[in-house]
């Protein structure tokens, strides 16, 4: 019995290191049972589909995809999937370029009226100090740009400077002002005052000792009227940025219906390329009748806007419409939308 027995413990114990082994075994090598959901291709999950049609291609896919294919984020219905402030965004650089373009047009109908309204002016016989009168009398005031014949004394207790006032020399500006002296014309006898605008000086000039006659020609003006950015006058400090004539006249105690003239000179306009040879330098008849910004300076302007309204409709109806019948149906389709 003690041999059986010995056997049968013998047995047990070689079972068991049996199975120990088979369970070292299978922990260290699994089985293609085991490997298979491991190396088993992982199925795609695709994201919600968002707003704007961008699925799990990314935006690459959605740039590849027709242009026509439906998206969720249509609006409207010929607006491409935009909403109407979409389209309205896109469209407002060509309606900007547009309302810039008939606004220089007419800046350009403007001036050269006024341009037509100066040189019939000009050609007109000049005024003298007895039509200055027959005005004053009847209560009347000479129109603008009218040619007038100066010749009186000068009052010299009686002037302002407008400054700054810069002046081109040599090509070089020189910073000045402009000299307003009232006149007493010499006949007839009651005529009325007049204030001169004597034209540019430098800022170190002096008025001269003596000699206060004057005799020369100019055109009647009727002031100045300031710019965006021109300082505010200072009568109670004598300083004067822009012409403001009844301010002026109160200022220098004249009665309210002075009238205004300005020396001018029959030579060439001014080019900045000399020296004036003498002080006030009076203006040229030529730069009286022109504008700083002429009508032709318009006419650029509104061809360059016209042509950005153009290019940016051409974009915008490219924008809206090219991708769905090509270039002639995107033409087509600007036009009606232009056309209303």
């Amino acid at each position: 019995m003690s041999r059986r027995a010995a056997r049968v413990a013998t047995l047990a114990v070689a079972a068991r290191a049996s199975a120990s082994s088979a369970i070292g075994a299978s922990r260290a090598a699994p089985s293609v049972g085991t490997l298979a959901p491991i190396f088993a291709p992982r199925p795609k999950i695709s994201p919600p589909n968002r707003a704007g049609g961008i699925d799990a291609r990314g935006f690459a896919g959605v740039a590849a995809a027709p242009r026509n294919a439906p998206t969720g984020a249509s609006t409207s219905k010929d607006g491409g999937g935009r909403s109407w402030l979409s389209v309205a965004a896109i469209a407002s650089p060509s309606v900007v370029c547009a309302f810039l373009c008939k606004w220089q047009l007419d800046r350009y109908e403007l001036k050269k009226t006024a341009i037509d309204a100066r040189d019939a002016a000009l050609a007109a016989p000049p005024l003298t100090s007895r039509d200055l009168a027959d005005l004053a009398r009847r209560g009347e005031k000479p129109k603008e740009y009218a040619p007038i014949a100066l010749e009186g004394t000068l009052e010299t207790s009686k002037t302002v400077h407008i400054a700054p006032r810069t002046r081109s020399v040599y090509g070089s500006p020189m910073p000045g002002s402009v000299v307003l002296t009232a006149m007493r014309p010499r006949s007839p006898r009651g005529a009325p005052v007049v204030l001169v605008n004597r034209g540019w000086v430098p800022t170190d000039w002096e008025e001269p000792k003596g000699g206060t006659c004057l005799k020369t020609s100019g055109v009647t003006r009727a002031g100045e009227t300031p710019g965006y950015f021109t300082p505010t006058n200072s009568p109670e400090k004598n300083e004067w940025h822009w012409v403001d004539l009844p301010a002026i006249l109160r200022h220098l105690k004249l009665p309210e219906d002075t009238p205004l003239a300005q020396v001018a000179h029959d030579g060439d306009a001014d080019r900045g390329t000399a020296a004036p040879t003498s002080y006030p330098a009076p203006v040229a008849l030529a730069d009286v009748r022109a504008f700083k910004v002429s009508p032709s300076d318009h006419v650029n302007y509104a061809a360059t806007w016209g042509s950005l309204c153009v290019a940016t409709a051409g974009l915008a109806a490219y924008a809206l419409y090219g991708g769905r019948g090509g270039g002639a149906n995107a033409a087509k389709k600007a036009a009606r939308a232009i056309g209303g």
